[in-house]
């Protein structure tokens, strides 16, 4: 999940996935709902299944339209339903699995639904809060803590990875120490300007793998 779109949700899943691979775990990526599929772009969805070593089904709500999913799913008259998506993740047959939302926390799927609710119903092991080392990304991983706590108060504390921003800041690298010396997160990982299959990308997928005990 992220703080926001555009964030790097999908080049954080691929490299935790491709991280998993690597030790030989037997391990799929899944996103179960996402737009802009437009039949010839590489989708986030297809990403995750190049780096995964079982292969997941189709997912269940795939649409055209590159907007809200929420959006795309009533120009397509279709209804996300979260039984259809955590049905169709636990359906897949690799024991671990990494699941990537569409869009932010509290993004809506559906009047009175949001990716917070998805993530509810999926009952992880293990949470990974997504945002850009920036300005600004003390408040917006701060507000969707608060929300986790407020909206699925029985799920494990998310592990926060930043990604780089496309323009540095004054604040890009301090963040991480901040968010933790403020006491909003106890665990923050910085991801390299790096791809997601590069020596540096994985070093910090592994690290962010063990602070999440798998």
């Amino acid at each position: 999940m992220g703080t926001g779109t555009g964030v790097g949700k999908t080049h954080v899943s691929v490299t935790l996935v491709a991280a998993l691979a690597a030790r030989g775990a037997q391990v799929c990526g899944l996103k179960p709902i996402e737009s802009g599929v437009d039949g010839a772009s590489t989708t986030d969805a297809d990403q995750l299944a190049l780096v995964s070593s079982i292969q997941p089904e189709a997912a269940p709500y795939r649409f055209a339209e590159p907007v809200s999913p929420h959006l795309a799913a009533r120009r397509c008259g279709v209804a996300i339903s979260l039984d259809v998506a955590t049905a169709w993740v636990a359906r897949q047959p690799a024991p671990v699995v990494i699941v990537e939302s569409a869009g932010a926390l509290v993004s809506p799927l559906g009047p009175g639904l949001a990716n917070a609710d998805l993530v509810r119903a999926l009952a992880p092991d293990a949470l990974v809060l997504v945002g850009l080392d920036r300005l600004g990304i003390l408040h917006e991983v701060a507000c969707c803590l608060l929300a986790l706590r407020a909206l699925a108060p029985g799920l494990p504390p998310a592990l926060v990875l930043l990604n780089p921003p496309a323009a540095s800041d004054a604040s890009t690298g301090t963040n991480a120490g901040e968010l933790e010396a403020l006491g909003i997160t106890s665990n923050a990982v910085v991801m390299p300007h790096a791809a997601p299959t590069a020596p540096a990308s994985l070093a910090s997928a592994q690290l962010a793998l063990a602070r999440l005990g798998l």
